[in-house]
């Protein structure tokens, strides 16, 4: 399995930053990118093999990452002119062996459980397998009976699932890739032919998920990453600090674990697991305990934890 991050674009909706940078080079919070971000995801399945699928100012890309990174290769493909996304994937397919394929768009940050993905686009019946997560409108939403408002609801989740831009490829499909199609881009020839042929699966999972298109994205992801480090198990966050008193926030995906051994008071948010210490107990949401040893949560669930140190 390798995998392959589109990075072509000129994020013009986020200039004047993309003037002197890629949109994958930009920062989430202090020398940290969306590109390092997508790579520890990457990591975290065991991937060794990087194609980077460049245009625009791909050069930044390489000088960044070189041709290692992190125990990672890095395999530059860059296109000298724009020729859209069905080329890009075509120069991938033709450089990378007959390995499945985690495609990416570069401008997508998500928390979801990439090892699960990976399993569940491996193990299924289909071709290929995308991420979906549930729309958030961008408008507030009306509610009519004739002629009076009954309801408002302010930019409600709806009930319509939007492609996510991460994509698990099987080596078996690869040559529909390369079928005549009256069109640059896959989204508008490959994958409505492989949806015609039942050949595209849906992974979904409910996790922070945003697409950096604008500065508006950009600020709402920088305000999810303040106080934030991103770790293999999730991440941790510094919620308040103060004196001699803290306040780390834990998110642990399903599957993972994580040692606590700093912290006076431990109380679960979401999820459910088991505590390894001293003595091993479940935990489910609304559950506080004291810490008086180092402690292990290993998830079932994905789990939130605040841990409270003085």
């Amino acid at each position: 399995m390798i995998g392959a991050i589109l990075s072509g674009g000129y994020g013009k909706r986020l200039k004047p930053i993309t003037d002197e940078i890629p949109k994958v080079l930009v920062e989430i919070k202090e020398n940290y990118t969306i590109m390092d971000r997508q790579l520890l995801d990457f990591k975290s399945v065991g991937i060794e093999d990087v194609f980077i699928l460049s245009g625009h100012l791909g050069e930044k890309i390489e000088e960044r990452y070189g041709s290692e990174y992190n125990g990672m290769r890095f395999h530059y493909l860059k296109e000298e002119k724009p020729m859209g996304t069905l080329y890009s994937v075509r120069n991938l397919l033709k450089n990378s062996g007959d390995e499945d394929i985690i495609l990416r768009n570069g401008d997508v940050v998500t928390d979801i459980n990439y090892g699960r993905f990976a399993q569940f686009g491996k193990e299924s019946q289909y071709g290929m397998t995308m991420l979906v997560t549930k729309m958030k409108s961008p408008y507030g939403i009306v509610e009519l009976l004739g002629d009076q408002v009954v309801s408002f609801r302010e930019k409600p989740v709806l009930d319509h699932y939007i492609n996510s831009g991460m994509y698990y490829i099987k080596s078996s499909i690869k040559e529909l890739f390369f079928n005549e199609y009256n069109g640059k881009d896959i989204e508008t020839t490959v994958y409505p032919e492989l949806a015609r042929r039942k050949q595209i699966g849906a992974y979904r999972e409910e996790s922070f998920w945003i697409g950096v298109d604008s500065e508006k994205e950009l600020e709402q992801v920088r305000k999810e990453y303040r106080g934030r480090d991103d770790t293999p198990y999730g991440y941790k966050r510094d919620i308040y600090s103060k004196d001699h008193m803290s306040i780390m926030e834990f998110f642990v995906r399903d599957g993972s674990s994580v040692n606590l051994s700093d912290g006076k008071i431990i109380r679960f948010i979401q999820g459910e697991g088991i505590i390894k210490g001293s003595t091993d107990n479940m935990y489910s949401p609304g559950k506080v305990m004291d810490m008086d040893s180092t402690l292990e949560i290993k998830a079932y669930t994905p789990t939130k934890l605040e841990v409270l140190s003085y």
